[in-house]
């Protein structure tokens, strides 16, 4: 076998892997608004050329497309998603939507699996922390409350982290050698199919409880990624990757801090100094206390 001829193959399907070709030059009538056309889509309404009479394969079909699983299939873009996971992104907000599931929906599917997936496995109930600080009264109330939220919504609190990565990303990489000046919606739109990513790869966490595989599938995932959609090379992606990260989690911090302020305003007390030592203490624990 020649690997270094398999890995080029591999290379040029991950820099181009769809072939859009015309299977007929014959015409074909359209059963939906009656025009006559040439092609595989009918030019006036869209339907497609072979659509004829309902059949069992009709009903296959239907049902398959609850779950995704026909023409761009959420499998195959998963599956894109972690072989080219760079590649298949910029194709997306370059504006190949084709190419991919519907990404807003591909993540509400996944978030439901991540969900029972959490169920079956008790991490529901168990969460991603331990709880068990000994903090007490009003001024904690807050931070109790909230990291007690973390603790058994993990998932949704991956997805709320990596929605601080849009404004990053969107100042770090805005001059780079691809995707160069990519917008705020582009920005969403990657981040959702990140979430995706992460979501199964939680998923994975869930089952194996292997922490260590989950952090290293995340980092590397990520890098590749961003190598792949911005073109830099690897030093100048890692401390771009790098940076955006730790932006991200300061603005999560920020908000986190700003919640924790308004909090103590509503009960009264107005000494920040020493919430704000309690709040460093706080997340000092939290950090020393995870299972990941």
């Amino acid at each position: 076998m020649d690997i270094k001829a398999a890995y080029r193959r591999f290379r040029q399907w991950q820099l181009d892997p769809f072939e859009y070709r015309v299977r007929s030059q014959a015409s074909h009538h359209c059963n939906n608004c009656g025009s006559d056309f040439v092609g595989n889509f009918c030019p006036v309404c869209s339907q497609k050329e072979d659509v004829g009479r309902i059949t069992w394969k009709s009903v296959a079909q239907s049902v398959a497309e609850v779950w995704g699983m026909h023409n761009r299939s959420l499998l195959y873009s998963v599956v894109q998603l972690f072989l080219r996971p760079g590649y298949f992104i910029n194709d997306y907000i370059s504006g190949k939507k084709q190419v991919s599931f519907p990404p807003v929906k591909m993540l509400a599917i996944v978030a439901l699996l991540g969900v029972l997936v959490d169920y079956l496995t008790g991490n529901v109930i168990k969460g991603v922390f331990n709880n068990d600080f000994d903090f007490a009264g009003d001024k904690m109330l807050f931070i109790d409350n909230a990291f007690e939220w973390m603790n058994l919504h993990p998932d949704i609190m991956s997805l709320i982290l990596l929605s601080y990565l849009i404004i990053p990303n969107y100042f770090i990489f805005r001059f780079a050698p691809r995707n160069t000046r990519h917008t705020l919606p582009q920005g969403f739109f990657i981040q959702v199919f990140t979430a995706v990513v992460f979501l199964i790869i939680n998923m994975i966490y869930d089952i194996t409880s292997l922490g260590w595989v989950a952090f290293v599938l995340c980092n590397v995932w990520l890098y590749c990624a961003y190598k792949q959609l911005f073109g830099y090379g690897v030093w100048g992606t890692l401390w771009r990757l790098a940076l955006a990260l730790l932006c991200a989690h300061l603005l999560a911090l920020i908000m986190l801090g700003v919640d924790f302020i308004i909090h103590m305003i509503q009960i009264g007390d107005y000494n920040f100094v020493d919430g704000f030592k309690l709040f460093v203490k706080l997340l000092v624990r939290m950090v020393s206390n995870s299972d990941v």
